[in-house]
């Protein structure tokens, strides 16, 4: 099946549903980022605490998961050339989510207070069931599959055993029963939610948007196979494990299974952009390029823990999730955003208009020089947040989470101005 060289066509939902999340998504980000740096010497040591709990689940419920949600909606329908089956169960969603995000957060926050985690859990994943079963009913009438299809599919598969794993968790944190350790449970829905949900997705959608943004063709998909194969293998093999005390030589056979799926889907990355026809990079592939390579130093880091236990590094988990959350997913999400964003605003206010009146260009949508900037505080400040995580200088922490803050503001600013186009 030839994948329509667009992300807006007749099979669109109406925009309002995407923008919803899309706006959402953005002033979580902002949110998070201003916690993170006025908060920035609660930021260390290990990394089951209160306010690390819930400036993460801003993150990756609030800001990466809610960006994804809109994504999806847009991109399911036009890859796979159907109707999303629902908007009004796409509006519900988004209502009961938010709800369950801000009193789950609330509650890691305030750890001690008297509200239920499993409240805000079982509103969430009733959010999440209801959106894995609109885009599962949406998928059911697809005629031609391919292989972006096949990464999304994987990925709500993977959804759902992330929210299952996460109202089990807030259940045992309101009345214990789990007989092995918490933390043990808590890695393996953290291992879930980002490789089989969140890099599912992105993977999938990479495999649409990067070619077509690139103008790359006359490239082989076989990397992307292997590593859809290796890295649900691996994933379907750390949940079984997981459920035992001593996982054994099995936590390392399935750890490096899913290290060199994500390294295949790397070089296939690599593969698509040396086939690029369009040689110079924009802003979205400058953000992209430096995600990719943050996914390639996590992925390293992330296999180290198989080997080593580095028990003299106080915060390397913390920088281990940081380089996930900030320097992989958010800076991808950044720099897609700043190439989808614009031309599905482009796409429902103008396209109707060309040829009659004048029209913007996309590029006239945001300011460049802003988004040029956006990059290198973010890049900046990524860099310096980590040295401090490994140095203990709580006052470059301070000067990075500042720079990944005023980055944030003006990725919003540029947000606004686009929307507001």
């Amino acid at each position: 099946m030839n994948q329509p060289n667009s992300i807006a066509s007749a099979y669109s939902p109406p925009f309002k549903i995407v923008a919803k999340y899309f706006i959402a998504a953005i002033v979580s980000f902002v949110i998070m980022s201003f916690i993170l740096m006025i908060n920035y010497n609660d930021i260390n040591g290990h990394h089951f605490q209160p306010k690390i709990l819930s400036i993460t689940h801003i993150a990756t419920l609030g800001f990466i998961t809610m960006i994804i949600f809109g994504a999806m909606f847009q991109l399911v329908p036009v890859v796979l050339e159907v109707k999303l089956f629902s908007t009004i169960l796409a509006e519900i969603q988004f209502w009961i989510y938010t709800i369950g995000v801000i009193g789950l957060v609330y509650k890691f926050w305030y750890f001690g207070s008297e509200l239920s985690f499993t409240l805000p859990a079982i509103l969430l994943n009733v959010a999440m069931f209801i959106f894995a079963f609109n885009i599962i009913a949406s998928m059911i009438k697809v005629k031609n599959w391919n292989i972006t299809g096949t990464f999304l599919a994987a990925a709500i598969f993977w959804l759902i055993v992330t929210a299952i794993a996460g109202i089990l968790l807030a259940v045992n944190l309101d009345h214990p029963y789990i007989k092995i350790n918490h933390l043990q449970y808590l890695k393996l829905h953290a291992n879930v939610a980002f490789i089989g949900w969140v890099t599912m997705v992105i993977m999938g959608v990479s495999f649409k948007l990067i070619p077509m943004f690139t103008l790359s063709h006359g490239y082989d998909l076989t990397f992307a196979k292997w590593a859809f194969a290796l890295i649900n293998f691996g994933l379907f093999g750390i949940n079984w494990i997981m459920h035992y005390a001593d996982t054994g030589i099995y936590n390392l056979i399935f750890g490096i299974t899913i290290t060199i799926g994500l390294i295949l889907y790397l070089i296939q990355i690599y593969i698509i952009f040396k086939k690029r026809v369009r040689r110079k990079f924009d802003i979205g592939l400058k953000f992209s390029a430096v995600s990719f390579s943050m996914l390639g130093l996590s992925t390293l880091l992330g296999f180290s823990f198989l080997f080593f236990e580095y028990e003299n590094i106080t915060n390397l988990t913390l920088v281990y999730g940081f380089m996930v959350i900030v320097a992989y997913i958010s800076t991808l999400i950044v720099g897609q955003m700043y190439k989808i964003v614009p031309f599905l605003v482009w796409y429902h206010k103008y396209s109707s208009k060309v040829g009659i009146e004048k029209v913007p260009m996309l590029k006239d949508m945001f300011s460049e020089k802003l988004a040029e900037l956006n990059l290198y505080l973010m890049c900046v400040g990524i860099i310096i947040s980590v040295l401090s995580f490994l140095s203990e200088i709580n006052l470059f922490l301070l000067i990075g989470f500042a720079l990944l803050f005023i980055s944030s503001v003006i990725f919003s600013f540029n947000m606004i101005k686009v929307f507001r186009s």
